[in-house]
Parts: C-alpha cells; structure tokens; sequence
C-alpha cells in the first residue's frame, strides 16, 4: 500500500513539474513574441471615433458607422489580418451572468480584436482570464466593481477600461454601449469562461457553432498571413 502512494505521489510531482515549466515556457513566449498590435493604437483608434460619435450625437456617426469605419482603418494599418466582410458576423456571448454580442475582427492564439456591446442592460461577473484585455467605449456606460473594493466606478464614450491577467470585478453595461475590445496573452485560455455559460445554461450550440467557427477562421487566416511571410 506504502510503495503505491508513493508511486503515485511521484507521478503527481512530475506532473505538477512538467506543468510548471510548460507555464514558464508559455509565459517567456508571450513575453518575448512580436504583436501584430498594441493596446494603445487599438485605444486610441476607437477614441477617436468615440469622440465623433459624442460630438454629432443621433443625428450624425452612430456606433454602426463608427465600427465600419474602424474597420476599414484596422484594415489599412494591418492588411491580411483583418476579416473580410463575408466573415464578420454579430455573435451571441452569455457568460458570467451576462449576455452581450460580439463581432470577431482578428483572432490568433496571443491576441484578437474584437466589436462588442450590448442592445439591453446587463452585467456579471468578469471572468478570470491569462490575458490583458482593454475595452474602450464607444457609445453608452460601463460600470466596474473591482476585486477587494467597496466603490465602484463608471467609464463613458472615450473611456479605456484594463482588464489586467489574473483580476477579476463586477461588470455592468447599460442598454446600448459599444466598445472595442483588445486582448492579448494566451487567448484559447479565455474560451472555458466565454462559452460555460452557453454550455451549461443557456444551451444555445447554435451560438456555440457560430463562435467556434469565427474563431476558426480567425485562426485560419493568421496562419495564411504566417506562411506568406515565407512565399508559401
């Protein structure tokens, strides 16, 4: 029984320590790796078109407007690395308690870029992520609870919000706020807490195909602009 345990107990430390360095060895990897884009452009980008979108109001650049032209703008900076038309596609997110819509741009294993709102009020819990993630408004207000507070605070059109690895808050959006969401570090990391809810509440596989498939193709299309770089 003894000589069982312990087998058993040195086969649970090699695994614990083969875990760790493959932890240590993708961290050192998102550490040193080139982005293809930085937190700052993506923020800056949709400030200015928030900042359009405050100034003409409902009468002039909407937030639908102001994404196409968001797009076209990521599509110029970083061609090849943008979807195309016939791909983007408005998707369904319930998770953490909350249900949004997003719309994919850019996906790889180390960073996407993404549209995402919500048409009514929501809000939950953030999730817990191996990834930065920064959100600027478009439209609307977002209110934020952090972890270890007891105030919470409140973000308009313009605004950056930073959702540093490992953090997790309260999260509330009201009806009609759109933002442009960065993220970046191990991303396959984030699906676990963006499709739970959809795989054990909502039971919506409908939506669970659409998000899968985008992310596929986001994937797709990083490993064409890869293999170009080499004439392939």
């Amino acid at each position: 029984m003894g000589a069982a345990w312990g087998r058993r107990a040195l086969r649970a430390g090699l695994a614990l320590g083969a875990l760790a360095l493959v932890l240590q060895g993708l961290r050192g990897w998102l550490a040193a790796k080139r982005y293809e884009f930085s937190p700052a452009e993506i923020a800056q980008l949709a400030r200015h078109h928030a900042g359009l979108t405050v100034t003409l109001g409902a009468a002039g650049l909407d937030h639908e407007l102001a994404f196409s032209k968001i797009i076209v703008e990521l599509r110029k900076k970083h061609p090849g690395h943008i979807l195309p038309d016939e791909d983007l596609q408005w998707v369904f997110v319930n998770a953490g308690g909350w249900m949004g819509s997003m719309c994919l741009l850019h996906a790889s294993l180390t960073e996407y870029v993404l549209l995402f709102g919500t048409a009514v009020d929501t809000g939950g819990h953030s999730g817990r992520y191996w990834a930065d993630i920064s959100d600027t408004i478009i439209s609307g207000t977002f209110r934020q609870w952090k972890e270890g507070t007891t105030r919470s605070e409140i973000y308009y059109p313009g605004d950056t919000i930073v959702h540093q690895a490992g953090e997790a808050t309260s999260v509330q959006w009201s009806a009609g706020t759109w933002m442009v969401e960065y993220g970046r570090g191990f991303i396959p990391s984030t699906l676990a807490f963006a499709l739970a809810d959809t795989l054990f509440s909502t039971q919506d596989f409908v939506t669970l195909f659409y998000t899968l498939r985008v992310y596929a193709k986001g994937l797709l299309l990083e490993a064409n602009a890869f293999f170009s770089t080499f004439g392939c």
